[in-house]
């Protein structure tokens, strides 16, 4: 009965916990918007995709994988698991606090103009970090740009995807209280997979983004995606 009454008081903190985060999200998007609206503001003088066609020096610019975890930057821990894998392949992989995907939405689209729109990247988060896939890749693809990949590790809104993915992958429980789908807006023409893991026993909302057996396939979708790992990439790779 103890540890009944201690579960169900640790299940409405971490509910709480959520509702605030997706009050944290809102804000996001107002402090953050300031940053992707310069990268928009330069889709719209013609200068994000335009590096051949300005005569400037086309980079080669590795593909670059971006993590995000969920609430409090601590419940997605295994966003650092999968990232440290990915590095180990040759990945330049970065995880961060879901609140920066306005600045990662910036720093991919000024990729694919120094690239001549040839960069590719891929995003991947957790819970509130997965919210935070859908609304790069709409920004993304509102500025011009478009993301190689989109995995979602189990979202807890409902929301739609109307463009900037080639792919978007959501790995979810319909069962756990807190996944949900992710839908394609209309007019979307890119690929939206939603898949289902009610039946996975061992996987809870505050695990799935740590199973090593979604971490395997997560890697080779990337693969798949981005044509493998890239160890000698440019200067500017090695910089970042």
């Amino acid at each position: 009965m103890f540890m009944s009454k201690r579960v169900a008081i640790a299940a409405l903190a971490l509910s709480g916990l959520l509702m605030a985060g997706c009050q944290t999200t809102a804000q996001t998007h107002a402090e953050g918007g300031q940053t992707l609206q310069m990268a928009r503001d330069a889709m719209a003088r013609g200068d994000l995709l335009s590096s051949a066609a300005t005569g400037r020096r086309v980079q080669q610019i590795a593909p670059r994988i971006y993590l995000m975890r969920g609430l409090a930057n601590v419940f997605s821990q295994g966003m650092d698991d999968l990232g440290e894998k990915l590095r180990a392949r040759g990945y330049n992989a970065t995880v961060h606090e879901y609140g920066a995907w306005p600045g990662i939405a910036a720093e991919i689209l000024a990729n694919q103009r120094a690239s001549g729109g040839r960069h590719q990247a891929v995003v991947i988060g957790h819970s509130l970090g997965a919210n935070a896939v859908t609304d790069l890749a709409n920004a993304v693809g509102q500025s011009g740009g478009s993301l190689a990949l989109a995995i979602a590790f189990d979202p807890t809104v409902r929301q739609q995807l109307a463009g900037g993915t080639r792919r978007y992958i959501n790995l979810f429980q319909s069962n756990n209280g807190w996944g949900t789908t992710v839908a394609a807006a209309p007019g979307f023409r890119g690929r939206v997979e939603n898949i289902d893991l009610r039946g996975r026993g061992n996987i809870t909302h505050f695990n799935i983004e740590k199973d090593p057996g979604l971490h395997a396939q997560v890697i080779s979708w990337i693969g798949q995606a981005v044509g493998g790992a890239r160890r000698s990439g440019s200067r500017q790779d090695a910089a970042r």
